[in-house]
């Protein structure tokens, strides 16, 4: 059984130095913003406090890159040539773009943020710059890491954040070389007590294995369940036992009168969009039409998330199927969408039924990608290669050069900004590629997603049994999650992969900020419905038609 390396953050050189000397962790990492302001040559204190202890130093670009972090950080990359560093952690399609016209001297390594968890996503990357080692996600799949070991043969790397209840199985993998301790630190002593737990952790894993870690990894999600623990992990609060704090949830639902009176023309100015997932809302829309004597939407979203509630009696490709007649008789544009995390267990199934359903009469008009290995795989398929592609938010693009990194791979007909961290952020870029992105869509009304991840904390069972008999009833009802330190209700759905997607407990009714976001750029408005009431559906679009009244 080979020993598995430790990889810690450090705030200062000195840390290394004492780090060093109290551990046996003999690699580490430092944040790129420590360097902004042109404080490049602090990096050189790192390498040499590295060097004279025999370790290896290395520098971490998040997945927080702006647009107006942009400049600085290609002056930086071209200086870290030079700079004697071991290597860099990526995390933003961004960096793999500045770095593809360079031969570095140093090891890449993807971070987790990348979110690479099956055999394509790696491929994508590879395309790009040889991978040195990979930091995977969904670490608690020990038969998707096997796999993904097994083909690449590199060095695969796992964050802290499950290590004390998976630490015995993935010592057994043996396809583990290293464990990187993420977390929000207030000290180098608050590390350094880490990187001291983390080795008695690995040294006896079976002492430790209900051992809740004192530090906190604070990722893109604000909320994650661990089914290990039987918590939910909080960025912002306390965790806290979702068993206790799980409740029904109904959305306070208030109809007025539709007004028949609509002006709004489909396809003169912007197009409005409908991301749906239940078959009861087109129910809602045809009423809603009908009403109103004419269609104002022009495109619905479908796919990502399907209702339980639909998926209890009808197969994946039924709904679909149903949903590409309605869009077909009342001449919408259908958009197939596809989920955000698929681990290598599942890849293969998902992608040949989306195949079969992009390929199968009447078409979708368009696919929509939130999986970066999704996205190498279509754009390599002969078959689907007229089929137009459009980016969604389950992919980090968060400035220009992201955005410019696939789309020199294939075309790009759409780009989802709502992802953006504020309206501001988007329409900065935005601008920047207005003129190499044909569509930009943004969200205005419905769901407010609030960043999660793991699996639905309807079912308290460990996150490795199957999810094929569950008995969650998910399906029968609506359910939220009550965070009692911050006391706040977040309502949840579930996706057929029992996958957990949050939402804030109010709607978004975002229309004033319509004009702005259309002159910069934005020409398609998005209605969420993900996990609203169907009679949301005719509520939102009167209030959306009827705004100047």
């Amino acid at each position: 059984m080979k020993e598995i390396k430790i990889v810690s953050p450090v705030k200062k050189p000195e840390d290394i130095d004492l780090f060093s000397k109290e551990t046996s962790c003999r690699e580490y990492y430092v944040y790129y913003k420590k360097f902004l302001n042109n404080n490049f040559e602090y990096v050189k204190e790192f390498v040499d406090s590295a060097k004279r202890n025999n370790c290896r130093i290395y520098i971490n670009f998040k997945h927080d890159i702006t647009e107006e972090n942009l400049p600085e950080i290609k002056r930086m990359l071209k200086f870290l040539k030079t700079a004697g560093i071991d290597g860099i952690f990526i995390n933003s399609f961004a960096i793999l773009e500045a770095i593809k016209v360079f031969n570095l001297p140093f090891k890449v390594i993807v971070d987790s943020y990348f979110d690479i968890h099956n055999i394509a996503g790696i491929d994508f990357i590879n395309n790009f710059h040889k991978v040195d080692e990979i930091i995977i996600t969904e670490e608690i799949y020990m038969k998707n890491i096997a796999k993904i070991k097994k083909y690449t043969n590199l060095p695969l790397a796992i964050d802290t954040d499950n290590l004390p209840w998976c630490a015995e199985d993935i010592k057994k993998l043996n396809a583990i070389d290293k464990v990187v301790i993420k977390g929000k630190f207030s000290s180098s002593d608050e590390i350094l007590e880490a990187i001291e737990l983390i080795e008695k952790i690995l040294a006896k894993p079976k002492l430790f294995k209900t051992q809740k870690l004192p530090f906190k990894h604070v990722r893109k999600s604000i909320y994650q369940t661990n089914h290990f623990s039987g918590e939910m992990v909080s960025a912002e609060g306390k965790d806290f036992k979702f068993s206790r704090n799980i409740q029904n949830f109904e959305w306070d639902i208030k109809r007025p009168r539709v007004c028949k009176n609509i002006t709004f023309m489909p396809g003169e100015d912007f197009k409005i969009n409908l991301r749906l997932s239940e078959l009861e809302q087109l129910k809602e829309l045809e009423k809603y039409i009908k009403k109103i004597g004419f269609n104002p939407v022009d495109s619905i979203e479908y796919g990502e998330i399907l209702s339980t509630c639909d998926l209890s009696t009808s197969s994946f490709n039924e709904i679909i199927n149903k949903v590409k007649k309605f869009c077909l008789k009342h001449n919408i544009k259908f958009q197939l969408s596809t989920p955000r995390i698929l681990i290598e267990r599942d890849f293969d199934r998902v992608y040949e039924y989306v195949k079969q359903l992009l390929l199968t009469e009447p078409v979708p008009s368009s696919l929509i990608i939130n999986n970066i290995g999704y996205f190498w795989l279509v754009i390599n398929d002969t078959d689907l290669e007229d089929i137009p592609i459009e980016i969604g938010q389950g992919i980090n693009l968060l400035n220009s050069m992201s955005i410019k990194c696939l789309n020199n791979l294939a075309p790009i007909e759409t780009i989802d900004f709502t992802s953006f961290t504020d309206m501001e952020s988007a329409i900065k870029t935005v601008k920047k590629i207005k003129n190499i992105i044909p569509n930009k869509k943004y969200t205005i009304a419905g769901n407010i997603r609030v960043p999660s991840l793991g699996l639905c904390p309807l079912n308290n069972d460990s996150a490795i049994i199957s999810r094929l008999s569950c008995k969650a009833p998910c399906h029968r009802g609506g359910f939220a999650l009550k965070d009692p330190s911050l006391n706040k209700i977040y309502p949840f759905t579930c996706d057929g992969f029992c996958r957990m997607h949050m939402f804030e407990d109010r709607i978004l009714e975002d229309f004033e900020h319509v004009e702005i976001l259309h002159k910069a750029g934005i020409n398609e408005f998005i209605f969420d419905f993900s996990a609203l009431n169907a009679k949301y559906v005719p509520v939102l679009l009167n209030k959306f038609f009827t705004r100047g009244n």
